[in-house]
């Protein structure tokens, strides 16, 4: 069985990893999809992960990237501030998940016309060999997913069941183990390991009040970013949701202007 860990840098993907070398299990790749827009500290984990897997004898993590040959966009960041547009999860839609962080890793195994990997841009990438061969031989290639046990992942999980990409299969070792975040957490430290940031986009709509906060405070810059996309969303004409928390304005938030009632979320 081939076996590919699509790794997200924070704490359950970290843990799926730390719970595969526990129970004997080596994955055969490692993928990392870069959306040019993860916080400072996600990026600065890689390093760390790294160090782990070289000690255990895992293969180090091959980070892929939409590398947007038409629009020159090279980050999700950079398409939105473009568009005029806030992150699809903001409308309720997961494109930004599909094109930036599914697409790469499936064209990095299935082949694709131009990919960014490990920061190279690669132009007629044939695929990954091990993939090729299994679909060959008639088998499926396993996709490891990080979603937790608990009741949001564990919902999360459900919906993804039965929804792999052509030729492959999901597995969601947390959930197969019955871990939830707390344990997760619990596990990185027990190897030996920082807890990684929550990953995440530094403008993603799912972020809380608490999390902009932080932004506001250690990555000012970010934060005037992520107002500076909802102006621009709100100048093309975004009326359906307040802004990037969706009920309430990334940009009045920040900046202590004077709130209005928070919408009800679209369907």
């Amino acid at each position: 069985m081939v076996t590919v860990v699509s790794y997200g840098m924070g704490v359950d993907s970290t843990a799926m990893l730390i719970g595969m070398h526990a129970n004997g299990e080596r994955p055969d790749l490692i993928l990392f999809a870069d959306t040019g827009s993860e916080k400072p500290e996600t990026y600065a984990y890689l390093p760390v992960i790294n160090a782990w897997l070289e000690g255990v004898g895992f293969p180090l993590i091959t980070v892929v990237k939409n590398a947007r040959p038409k629009s020159g966009d090279k980050s999700l960041g950079d398409s939105c501030m473009r568009l005029g547009v806030l992150p699809a999860l903001a409308y309720g839609q997961h494109q930004c998940s599909l094109v930036w962080k599914r697409d790469p890793q499936i064209g990095f195994v299935s082949g694709c016309k131009t990919l960014i990997v490990n920061g190279t841009l690669v132009e007629d990438h044939p695929g990954w060999a091990p993939a090729i061969a299994a679909w060959s031989a008639g088998e499926l290639v396993t996709f490891c997913i990080g979603y937790d046990a608990g009741a949001r992942d564990s919902c999360r999980s459900y919906k993804a069941e039965g929804k792999a990409s052509k030729g492959c299969t999901n597995r969601f070792p947390l959930v197969e183990w019955g871990w939830d975040r707390a344990r997760c957490e619990a596990e990185i430290a027990g190897a030996g390991l920082a807890v990684p940031m929550k990953s995440a986009c530094f403008f993603c709509p799912a972020s809380k009040k608490s999390e902009i906060d932080w932004l506001a405070a250690f990555h000012p810059e970010l934060a005037a970013e992520a107002v500076e996309m909802e102006r621009r969303a709100h100048a093309r004409g975004l009326r359906n949701i307040k802004g990037l928390g969706r009920r309430f304005s990334g940009d009045e938030h920040i900046n202590g202007k004077e709130a209005e009632p928070e919408l009800p979320l679209a369907a």
